[in-house]
């Protein structure tokens, strides 16, 4: 191994450690949220321990329904020396005002089915043979 080298992971091993693939954090360092610290003569990346941190943060960050690019902007106002909790705090107050509305049209669309299901249940099945696919279905007003 490079002297130069020494202490940090190769890319593998920082996969292993973090739970990720190699893709994803191949894509990460694509989409600059990650960097290697190093690569060696045969392209190798490496990556410091430091780094298991920040991986490990954006998983966390994505399970709670933070975007890549709002982990970005996390991450900038870190690099830029501000504290990013400000932003985070923002992010998940917009975050929360999305989610009600999806759960609101989640509960529109799961009223609809249920109301479908209902009319439809007394009726014939379509015929294959017919030009529309399935009565249930074509039964629905197309919202603009």
């Amino acid at each position: 191994m490079e002297n130069s080298l020494k202490g940090l992971l190769k890319i593998g091993e920082i996969c292993k450690i973090t739970g990720t693939t190699v893709s994803t954090l191949r894509y990460y360092e694509e989409i600059g949220l990650v960097w290697p610290a190093s690569k060696s003569s045969a392209k190798y990346r490496y990556y410091k321990k430091d780094d298991i941190q920040l991986i490990i943060f954006v998983k966390k960050a994505q399970n709670i329904g933070f975007t890549l690019d709002e982990i970005k902007l996390i991450l900038s106002e870190r690099s830029s020396g501000k504290s990013p909790c400000p932003k985070v705090r923002d992010l998940a107050q917009r975050k929360i005002i999305e989610l009600r509305e999806k759960i609101k049209d989640l509960k529109l669309i799961e009223r609809d089915l249920k109301r479908y299901i209902l009319n439809c249940c007394y009726e014939e099945d379509s015929n294959p043979h017919e030009s529309n696919v399935c009565k249930m279905i074509d039964k629905v007003k197309i919202k603009s």
